[in-house]
């Protein structure tokens, strides 16, 4: 249906997708993979072309006609046309005998105000190696069994050669090809867990746990999955250093506490996340919105973990006035740069502690805006505040619980 991506590219961006896994090699029909054919006629031809060329599976990929929907809004006191133009890429995976394995599909979608004309090629290339990385965890996992023969980190029957690479996640279940007799068969079932792939080699590699439990002894399948995350809430304190407002006594640094949440990814290796914290001061209220990086390492693998991250905060800071005239709070904005160090305890599959302390080193709130009652949006004069400034840091900590999403 589509005139705007040109075929040969966009195949080719999926053939790259799809051979850098290691799982497949692939083959590119050229022209015969265009196949004009009636609806009921186009499984003999994957028949006939699986015949000619070797073939194990087919991805039939189809670009569907573009949605574009345009819209009228109100932006301030005018009118303006909004255009949001949607590209779906469906795909569709068939056998060498024609029997349908998996269907797929994803879009792409981009708005902005006319005259809008997005690349349109540059979507659909976009939604088809997405639809390609998906395929294969969804439809083509890896699978593995293997015995578990005890160990904090241990070897899988699976490396490189099939497709592993380090960082894989695999879900462990126990499996067994014969009904248990006796209570030590009942107890080897009770397997069940995340593990990683850190060191991967040829046709075997290492592993440890994510979470959960093996049975030593017991056998053990696992199939891949997309990588567990952690979502965390709990106490949030920090000090702050300030400066009282004109006419006001100097005070000792403020302590305030308030909550945290965040969400994480939840494997071992690198660590990417960000979160928000909400805390009060006597006169004043903070909101924080960061993003992070680092690294999360396995100490007693797994159920103890520590986390070291990097990265940056905005600081949304609001407080009282002293001024009756005046019709709002006063309100700032600070930038923080932040190293978070946690210490992390999962205590079932999926819930666990979480105990850490932050260094920030950022800017000074020292210009404050207030709003008068005719309208008129100024900077606060030092005597109409409770703080003239306000920093944060150089320490905060936090205190809660996660939960582990797989």
């Amino acid at each position: 249906h589509d005139d705007f991506s040109p075929d040969e590219q966009l195949i080719g961006s999926v053939i790259a997708e799809i051979a850098s896994s290691g799982r497949f090699e692939v083959l590119d029909l050229g022209a015969d993979g265009f196949i004009a054919t009636a609806p009921d006629s186009l499984l003999s031809a994957l028949v006939t072309l699986a015949a000619a060329n070797a073939l194990d599976v087919f991805l039939a990929l189809e670009v569907l006609p573009e949605y574009q929907d345009d819209r009228t809004l109100y932006r301030g006191d005018s009118l303006i046309t909004s255009r949001t133009i949607e590209v779906t890429v469906l795909g569709r995976f068939y056998s060498s005998t024609g029997a349908l394995l998996g269907t797929i599909r994803h879009t792409h979608s981009r708005e902005g105000e006319l005259p809008f004309a997005p690349d349109r090629f540059d979507m659909a290339r976009a939604c088809a190696v997405i639809l390609a990385e998906r395929s294969i965890l969804e439809l083509f996992p890896l699978e593995v069994s293997f015995v578990y023969d005890g160990g904090r980190e241990f070897d899988i029957p699976i490396g490189t050669a099939q497709g592993v690479k380090n960082g894989t996640v695999m879900s462990a279940v126990a499996s067994s090809t014969v009904i248990p007799t006796d209570p030590l068969d009942y107890g080897a079932l009770r397997s069940r867990g995340l593990l990683q792939v850190f060191d991967a080699g040829f046709d075997r590699s290492r592993a440890r746990l994510i979470s959960g439990r093996l049975v030593i002894g017991g056998s053990i399948t696992a199939v891949e999955q997309s990588a567990p995350a952690m979502i965390s809430g709990g106490y949030y304190g920090s000090a702050y250093s300030i400066e009282m407002g004109e006419g006001l006594a100097e005070e000792e640094p403020g302590l305030s506490s308030g909550i945290r949440f965040s969400a994480a990814t939840a494997k071992w290796g690198l660590s990417l996340g960000g979160g928000f914290t909400a805390s009060i001061l006597e006169y004043a209220s903070c909101l924080g919105v960061d993003l992070n990086a680092g690294t999360r390492i396995p100490i007693g693998s797994p159920e103890l973990g520590f986390r070291l991250t990097g990265g940056g905060e905005v600081m949304f800071l609001m407080q009282e006035v002293r001024n009756d005239s005046l019709s709002s709070d006063a309100t700032a904005v600070s930038f923080n740069a932040k190293a978070v160090a946690s210490l992390e305890y999962l205590f079932s599959s999926h819930l666990g502690l979480e105990l850490g302390c932050t260094g920030i080193l950022g800017t000074e709130a020292q210009t404050w805006t207030v709003q008068e009652y005719t309208g008129n949006i100024r900077d606060a004069d030092p005597d109409e505040l409770y703080y003239a400034k306000l920093r944060s840091g150089p320490v905060s900590f936090h205190a809660g619980i996660f939960y582990m999403i797989f």
